[in-house]
């Protein structure tokens, strides 16, 4: 996975695009942003809200 993918958050159901990249403690991090505007309970970020996700918590979605 890269910046500028567009993938999927498996447990919210929530479709995105990869903005960050980052990695702590070994582990990478994929810093998420929603591609629909508005509050989301547990995100961070305004009117687009931003997801700190593992690999695992991700999918590619189709055609990328």
């Amino acid at each position: 996975m890269k910046v500028d993918d567009t993938v999927r958050i498996k447990e919210k159901d929530i479709i995105g695009t990869i903005i960050d990249i980052s990695r702590r403690n070994g582990v990478t991090y994929y810093v998420v942003e929603s591609s629909v505007k508005g509050h989301v309970a547990g995100a961070d970020g305004g009117e687009w809200p931003l997801f700190d996700c593992r690999k695992e918590d991700l999918e590619i979605v189709a055609g990328q």
